[in-house]
């Protein structure tokens, strides 16, 4: 028995192993310029301030005031989420992509199941016919015989006299 090599799941874990240094190149490149900077900041802010928010919430305090991240600690923390943000990305858009194959093949399977059970159908509808074609062949040859042979087996009480007539 042949196997086949799993060629779509070995480059699916291939691309997943390659996002990983890729997000790290995004990273690295999200960082040098001003503009994206800028974006970096902004979400660093913002991450901080979600996870912060979730982390009080979670040991039970109500949340006052959060203290803004430095600069440099937001842009980590931007890039960090960025690239976290890459990877699962492509770790998603890799999941989705198995579901659709995994999704046609079932069609296709499903479509030669239909169309196999729809041409037994067809055959047992065909046999059914030639059946019932046959019966009633057999049926009449059956007749025709008994009718043929009615004057063999039907005693000749009509034709001969009896000692009384």
């Amino acid at each position: 028995m042949v196997v086949a090599l799993p060629i779509a799941k070995l480059s699916s874990l291939l691309i997943k192993t390659l996002a990983k240094p890729m997000a790290k190149r995004v990273k690295t490149t999200f960082k040098q310029y001003e503009f994206s900077k800028a974006l970096l900041v902004s979400t660093g802010q913002f991450t901080n301030r979600i996870t912060t928010r979730m982390t009080i919430w979670s040991e039970g305090y109500k949340v006052r005031s959060i203290k803004p991240l430095e600069k440099e600690a937001a842009i980590s923390a931007g890039a960090d989420f960025i690239g976290e943000a890459f990877i699962f990305s492509v770790g998603g858009s890799l999941v989705v992509w198995e579901y659709n194959k995994s999704k046609d093949k079932d069609r296709v399977k499903e479509e030669k199941n239909t169309n196999r059970e729809r041409l037994q159908e067809e055959r047992l509808v065909d046999l059914h016919s030639r059946m019932e074609s046959l019966e009633q062949s057999v049926n009449g040859m059956i007749q025709m015989e008994r009718e043929r042979h009615v004057g063999l087996f039907e005693p000749e009480i009509t034709k001969r006299r009896g000692w009384l007539w």
